[in-house]
């Protein structure tokens, strides 16, 4: 993105403000030759001092996740970010669910998602679940992402709680190439290349990376291909580009542990396999002609081609002919695939202006998008096996039970103008009406009742001021509304008579409401090249908030709950020095129900009259799997001007087991981490670097959900006995690991 200023104007550069990563690499750069400004839509091309946002914006550069060699985006913001928690669902470090302020991102189905996530103003919230699969994203090629906070409706549907803005390198903001070699725990190996060029007129940016690892529990091997590509010309009034993702991905998650196995099998998965399998192909273009000093129109227009094939071995119970009489019950073996072929395309365009009007300045922008979103997914289920290891091998013809269509059309129309008055005051005014068309069909022409048309829209506001001190400080304040429509996914599975299984079989169900937040928020900072600090406050309320009720073997349905909130407090301070750098950042999320519920029990069953069928949520019960306290240090020691050594520590609090909305049962204990690095450059451009996570081998886990155990000490599925104990089931943490690496620069900065 090109910066062009008007005769005469300035853009207050204030380094660092809101960025609290202790990297010497991102201080230096945005010390010295960085603008600090954020993009106020998605789509680029729109951008306002960052001192002017009425939100605590964090931002990280592509330098400083190259430093810390995280496995995904995701992994990064853990470490780094104040309110982001990532837990271990899956126990794969590509498959992570990403929470922020009690509202995730997560690629699993059944997730309530509360965040959206851009990639070059483009929506990558997939359109089937809104699920985001954060192995798809590019990490060597990531240039700048902003977390922006809060229910702001310029970033369109899903921003709940927050706002992913990710931003690839070009070949101007990335020239040279660099070769990168890592291996380590748990036979991981990976391969990475860039390489960027400009010219006066032309330049282009390439990345390719490749990694394999074993994972560090039983049958569990990931494989990542991804390879990005961009294209870039600048003329004298007009800007362009155009870009293209491809991935070819791997991946095996194995979920979480019944406490009795993991204390005998710690390297143990429950059952296998648990297999996703994406493949992308992503072509991504932008056109900004410049009218003037002040105005500039953007036009953007994607592609996004994702197929998914998944593979997935369970135990299901199967309960006879005799209910009260258990000498007829067993656990089967049931091996379920999945295919979903899903095509989003759509078109941005926005004007984008920086002018001086009646006294005051204005940064504003108004802009449409087009989004358009075709999927036809099918699951077919087989009988198997049971092997020794409680691993499932499918036996026999498999059979289809599910074949749709589903689509979504989204329409939106927004405006965002943040008036500067004097040198003490920004006022922020925003809003988007959206309009959103979900529509299910029925491919085999045995459910009808599938079919259906479901339409959503509204207007959503947004308002916010920063009032400026002098000194860098200043305190913001400001409130807005964000909005959800309902999935495809969500639509068909809604039925607590008819519950679903995940990856879903659809049936007709009743239909949802949208989810509609309402987010306040206050706070007072300040931003020096020294000594920086933030401290916040904020509150989310969501009306009709859409929750997925777990019925037990992966099953379960949609719902709306009338009321839930999010409400909390974010502290953050960060010194940049000549010989340290550190940070440490404290966030407090309570997410609770603010309405009586009666929620399904996901242990409930006919053959166990002691579990009842709902679970009696009161107002003030607490979300589970939110921790209430995040508590975040780090610090480089820059030792030279070629050896640093980083160490950071995340600190979680306990949280609630899923199945346990009503908080009667002991919590999942909290857990701290400690991890290290080091970083060693030459002057031929070589750069050694080496890596520790959890240094002192902490056992810990960070989910739990109450489940049925199907199998007995001898891993033998129960047969006769009934429906099999409840028990606390978790995800474990990896254990101590290390990775050692070699990376080469040339052609650029080394």
């Amino acid at each position: 993105m090109r910066s062009r200023r008007r005769a005469g104007a300035t853009i207050p550069a204030l380094a660092l403000s809101g960025a609290l990563i202790p990297l010497q690499t991102l201080v230096a750069q945005e010390r010295l030759d960085q603008i600090d400004v954020v993009g106020t839509t998605p789509i680029p091309g729109a951008v306002a001092p960052r001192s002017s946002v009425p939100a605590n914006v964090q931002t990280v550069r592509g330098e400083a996740m190259s430093e810390q060699r995280p496995a995904t985006l995701a992994d990064f913001m853990n470490r780094n970010f104040g309110g982001v928690y990532i837990n271990e669902a899956q126990s794969n470090p590509y498959q992570p669910d990403l929470n922020y302020r009690g509202f995730v991102a997560s690629p699993l189905l059944g997730n309530p998602i509360g965040l959206s996530v851009y990639v070059d103003g483009v929506r990558v919230n997939e359109s089937f679940g809104d699920t985001v699969l954060w192995d798809l994203i590019p990490s060597a090629a990531i240039d700048t992402t902003d977390l922006v906070p809060g229910s702001n409706p310029v970033f369109g549907l899903n921003t709940l709680g927050g706002a992913l803005n990710v931003r690839t390198h070009s070949g101007r903001s990335s020239p040279g190439g660099s070769l990168l070699l890592e291996g380590g725990s748990f036979g991981r190996r990976s391969l990475q290349a860039t390489y960027g060029l400009a010219s006066d007129a032309i330049d282009f940016f390439v990345s390719a990376e490749s990694l394999e690892e074993d994972g560090w529990r039983a049958n569990s091997p990931s494989e990542i291909r991804r390879v990005f590509g961009k294209l870039g010309f600048t003329g004298e009034s007009t800007d362009g580009w155009i870009s293209y993702s491809l991935a070819d991905n791997s991946l095996t998650g194995n979920g979480l542990m019944p406490v009795s196995l993991l204390q005998r099998e710690p390297e143990g998965v429950y059952t296998y396999p648990d297999e996703t399998h994406p493949e992308l192909s992503f072509i991504n273009a932008n056109l900004s002609h410049y009218i003037g000093d002040s105005l500039t129109l953007t036009a953007n227009a994607y592609r996004r081609q994702l197929d998914i094939a998944t593979a997935n071995g369970d135990a299901e119970y199967e309960d006879g002919d005799t209910p009260a009489d258990p000498s007829d019950d067993e656990y089967e073996a049931e091996f379920r695939r999945t295919a979903t072929e899903q095509t989003t395309t759509g078109f941005g365009l926005q004007l984008a202006g920086d002018q001086d009007l009646g006294g005051s300045r204005h940064r504003w922008a108004a802009g449409v998008n087009l989004d358009r979103g075709d999927s036809i997914f099918s699951q077919s289920e087989q009988e198997g096996e049971f092997t020794a290891d409680r691993g499932v091998e499918g036996e026999g013809e498999a059979e289809i039970d599910t074949n749709i269509d589903g689509s979504t059309r989204y329409r939106s129309i927004y405006l965002t103008d943040t008036m500067t008055f004097g040198d003490w005051l920004d006022v922020t005014i925003s809003g988007r009406y959206t309009r959103a068309q979900i529509t299910i069909a029925d491919r085999t022409g045995e459910e009808p009742d599938l079919n259906g048309d479901h339409s959503f829209s509204r207007f959503s506001p947004s308002i916010g001021a920063t009032y400026r001190f002098g000194d860098g400080m200043s305190m913001y304040g400001g409130y807005n509304e964000g909005f959800r429509a309902p999935t495809p996914v969500e639509l068909t599975c809604a039925d607590p008579d008819d519950p679903c299984a995940l990856p879903v079989a659809f049936v007709a169900d009743p239909p949802l409401d949208p989810v509609i937040a309402r987010t306040f928020e206050v706070g007072v900072r300040r931003v020096s090249q020294g000594l920086s600090w933030h401290a916040g406050l904020f509150r989310t309320n969501l009306k009709d908030d859409i929750l997925f009720t777990s019925t037990g073997a992966s099953q379960g349905f949609f719902a709306n709950v009338p009321k839930t909130r999010r409400r909390g407090i974010e502290l953050s301070v960060r010194r940049a020095g000549s010989r340290f750098d550190w940070f440490a950042n404290y966030s407090f999320v309570r997410a609770t129900y603010e309405s009586d519920v009666a929620l399904f029990n996901p242990v409930a069953s006919e053959s166990d009259p002691s579990q009842p069928e709902t679970i009696a949520v009161q107002k003030g019960d607490r979300l589970p799997g939110v921790p209430d306290h995040l508590l975040k240090v780090g610090v480089d020691w820059k030792i030279d001007g070629r050896f640093t050594l980083g160490a950071t520590m995340n600190a979680v609090s306990g949280q609630f087991l899923r199945g346990d909305e009503s908080n009667n049962e002991r919590k999942l204990s909290g857990y701290t981490l400690f991890n290290m690095r080091a970083d060693y450059r030459m002057k031929s451009g070589w750069r050694l670097f080496a890596r520790v996570d959890n240094v002192f081998d902490r056992d810990y886990r960070s989910l739990g959900a109450y489940n049925r155990v199907a199998f007995d000490d001898a891993s033998e599925p129960l047969e006769g006995v009934g429906i099999g104990p409840v028990e606390r089931f978790v995800s474990p943490g990896a254990p101590r690991s290390f990775w050692l690496g070699v990376e080469y620069r040339f052609g650029g900065k080394s």
